[in-house]
């Protein structure tokens, strides 16, 4: 049923309702015949995730009000989350048919940051989830879908936004704000991390905080998981027992631990939001508990998969959450290393139990950093070769310590406030011990083993995975050693020489284009960068050159000075290896050596001739019309990229590079109407016109009558919007080849279809 469920995620084809309906019944035939039944299973998990699926897009918002400015009373559901001058926000329409019942906005420069559980007016814009499609980068759309949320947007500022009631939140909103509260004025720097572990969640947590944790294979420790929940579940059930035996109470005092922990573990998995690993932990508790009560025996394998298949019949989407394959994986890894038998390696009973339990704790360890590889690899293109040894430190004193010491104070602080702020202090300290030692280990050059997944074979990560499946003495078991080597030694094939890959990279309204030969990679504009800190370069760029293994950009071209061409390049110079900046107009800030872009500089690298061709020397133009003009050539084939040059600056063009012409063209200023002149269409004359747009953007790029020109001179016009990153090869031989659009191939069901 679940491999019928991960099938339905690579769906394509939209099954309505009445369709799902039919398959539903066939299902269910299959599963009564006896030979059928594992088709009948694979059936029906398909079908029950496609079936889900429908029902999250069905209550997705209207189309008819995307975009539409609209007046609503809301309710805040989650804590919010600061970001820079950015406010996000989980909000529940009240009683309002035009809103989705689950949806996140921005809200920037806000006056006073909402509560959980208030209700709120607010002047909101909002559209269906859509996002950027880029090779290796965060999607958007799919995130928004496997967490329910039916649109994005922003609140439109202005007076009418006002707080309408104060906390109306149930008991166990209460709960958890009332301990965020206490956390903050308590836990000092490691305050986000303590609500973390008490509640769940991660607003308070900064992106230098959670950078570290990941580099270090230790974020775990901040998700509510079998760690956590088990702590709880294992001192209620000592708790219940103790009261029992002491009160003489009839019946078996084990029975009743074992189901009071089961509550108990429930209880904290709903104050921390019921996350998928949580999920696993008390379906899990239950089914032991129940079997326990039974007087039967449970397999602990049968336990995994069983828990496994009922978080997917709850939430068939969470199925796509990285949660969900890491936690059952892990889980199902650890039981099997369990079960292995030591020999002991001393005659003294103590010494030798202490040797055992180490060398099962460093196996445990190794196993797992060998069995989720493929997983790491496919969900964050990295590698965290040191989690062993860090975990190896860290979980002993999480367990021991931070976590005991937060879930009392968790329990305590509404009753017993000054023990539950020693408890809460030791455990702040606790984790300022482990923050130490992470901040060490994650400044080490392995700490941080990028891969790069362009083409990687899938076979060659799930090897990895041989050392745990295999029994011990299997002949290819160390294979699984060799082939994590390979993993993060691998490197993506180059292109020819004579070759070159063009990417015009998704970045919405902006530009961002990597041209990558065999030896050599240029960087064309950084996109923009956004008013909560971030920017597109961190978020598309970055993952885009580790997914591609590119390491070092060789020329920095920032064709003029606008935002949305050069709001990312200090992020891009602040983590990347740059060797050369070029730029059409003063930017400032960039510090380092930063050339002007001068009309008639040339070089050649790999085969492939380089040439400004704008502005020319002397020129004083600014603005759109300073964008640096490169044309990139492989033999007779050539790239045109034009930034935002307008009719002024085309005329210019045309009049210094008469003999001009392009194979490919990037249009200008993304299409509008004072750029892609008559004069300049009719001279270039291109197969294949790309434009770089933001999908549904303010200023209607590109506009109709530009995109007919194109049309009229012979290209063919592709548009990021509409078709996501797109990539191609151009070689001197053979010309263009290999035209890839990437949101055809990331294409689901789920998405919203291009026009």
């Amino acid at each position: 049923m679940l491999a019928g469920g991960i099938a339905a995620q690579h769906n394509r084809v939209l099954i309505n309702s009445d369709h799902c309906l039919t398959l539903f019944v066939a299902s269910a035939i299959l599963i009564l015949l006896r030979r059928s039944r594992p088709i009948g299973l694979l059936l029906f998990g398909f079908t029950f995730f496609v079936q889900a699926g429908n029902q999250i897009i069905e209550a997705r918002l209207e189309p008819m009000y995307s975009g539409d400015s609209m007046l609503a009373r809301v309710r805040v559901i989650d804590f919010p989350k600061q970001s820079g001058a950015s406010l996000s926000l989980l909000l529940q329409p009240l009683d309002d048919a035009r809103l989705p019942e689950r949806f996140r906005v921005s809200w920037f420069d806000a006056a006073q940051v909402p509560a959980l559980g208030e209700v709120w007016q607010l002047e909101l814009r909002l559209r269906r989830p859509r996002g950027l499609s880029n090779p290796g980068a965060f999607n958007l759309e799919n995130w928004m879908f496997r967490e329910h949320l039916h649109a994005g947007g922003y609140v439109v500022p202005g007076k009418r936004n006002r707080l309408l009631e104060a906390s109306q939140a149930g008991p166990v909103a209460r709960q958890r704000q009332a301990f965020v509260n206490f956390a903050a004025a308590n836990g000092g720097d490691s305050a986000g991390i303590l609500v973390a572990i008490g509640v769940g969640s991660r607003h308070l947590l900064s992106r230098l905080q959670w950078d570290r944790y990941a580099k270090t294979g230790t974020s775990h420790l901040m998700a509510i998981s079998g760690l956590h929940i088990g702590l709880a579940a294992t001192t209620a059930f000592a708790i219940i027992v103790v009261l029992s035996a002491a009160l003489r109470l009839r019946g078996s005092h084990l029975d009743r631990g074992m189901l009071g922990a089961a509550l108990v573990a429930s209880a904290y998995a709903l104050i921390a939001g019921f996350a998928v690993p949580s999920q696993r932990a008390v379906m899990m508790l239950t089914v032991l508990a129940v079997t326990f009560v039974a007087r039967r025996r449970a397999e602990p394998l049968r336990v995994v998969a069983l828990a496994a298949l009922l978080v997917f019949l709850l939430d068939p989407v969470s199925l796509m959450k990285p949660g969900f394959a890491l936690s059952f994986v892990a889980v199902a890894v650890l039981i099997r290393i369990s079960n292995v038998y030591w020999r002991p390696l001393s005659d003294n009973r103590r010494l030798s139990s202490a040797i055992t339990a180490i060398r099962q704790l460093t196996a445990m360890q190794a196993a797992l950093l060998l069995a989720l590889t493929p997983l790491t690899v496919l969900f964050f293109q990295r590698i965290a070769v040191l989690a062993p040894v860090v975990n190896f430190i860290a979980v002993p004193v999480f367990s021991v310590v931070t976590v005991p010491l937060t879930l009392a104070s968790l329990v305590l602080h509404n009753s017993f406030e000054s023990l539950a702020s020693i408890a809460i202090r030791v455990a702040a300290e606790s984790i300022v011990l482990i923050e130490q030692i992470i901040a060490v280990f994650s400044s080490l050059a392995l700490a941080d083993t990028a891969v790069a997944a362009s083409n990687l074979h899938p076979l060659l990560a799930l090897s990895t995975a041989l050392w745990v499946i295999l029994p011990r003495g299997w002949p290819l078991r160390w294979i699984a050693i060799l082939s994590a080597v390979a993993i993060i030694l691998y490197k993506p094939l180059a292109p020819r020489p004579s070759c070159f890959d063009l990417h015009v990279l998704d970045v919405g309204q902006g530009l961002a284009v990597v041209v990558h030969s065999n030896r050599r990679t240029l960087l064309y504009d950084t996109g923009a960068s956004f008013r909560d800190g971030g920017s597109v370069a961190e978020q598309v760029i970055l993952p885009f050159l580790r997914f591609k293994g590119i390491e070092v950009i060789d020329r920095l071209v920032i064709s003029h000075g606008d935002n949305d061409h050069a709001g990312g390049s200090k992020t891009i110079l602040a983590n990347t290896t740059v060797s050369k900046t070029y730029t059409g107009e003063a930017i400032a800030g960039l510090g380092g050596d930063v050339r002007a872009c001068i009309a008639g500089e040339t070089w050649q690298e790999d085969g492939i001739d380089y040439q400004f061709l704008h502005p020319q020397p002397g020129s004083r133009a600014t603005g759109n019309d300073a964008s640096c003009v490169l044309s990139v050539a492989a033999g007779e084939h050539s790239v045109l990229l034009t930034g935002d040059i307008e009719i002024a600056a085309e005329r210019d063009f045309l009049a210094h590079n008469s003999g001009v012409s392009a194979d490919i063209v990037v249009v200008p200023h993304h299409g509008s109407l004072t750029s892609s002149s008559p004069p300049f269409v009719n001279r270039i004359r291109p197969d294949l016109a790309l434009v770089s747009a933001g999908f549904d953007n303010r200023w209607g790029f590109p506009k109709a009558r530009v995109l007919k020109r194109w049309e009229g001179a012979g290209a063919v016009l592709l548009n990021t919007a509409e078709h996501g990153a797109i990539s191609l090869k151009v070689c001197a031989r053979s010309g263009i080849s290999e035209l890839r659009q990437q949101r055809h191939l990331q294409g689901r069901f789920w998405h919203d279809a291009a026009p």
